[in-house]
């Protein structure tokens, strides 16, 4: 059952599920708890980044269409 539960979260983290999300879906008291299952996922940093990029570029566009 563990490592169900371990797939589950690891499967939700991967596919871009918030870790606020995750701890809330597994009942975890502590973030940190949640935070065992990052090391999973080893392409986490370049998924941030891209997240990141995504969220910066929205907000240029959002930026030039209120500018024209």
């Amino acid at each position: 059952m563990h490592k169900l539960r371990h797939a589950h979260a690891s499967w939700l983290l991967a596919g871009g599920a918030d870790l606020m999300v995750v701890k809330a879906r597994l009942g975890h008291a502590s973030i940190t708890t949640t935070e065992r299952y990052l090391h999973t996922l080893p392409e986490a940093d370049d998924s941030a980044l891209e997240a990141f990029g995504k969220i910066r570029n929205r907000t240029r566009q959002e930026t030039m269409n209120s500018i024209a």
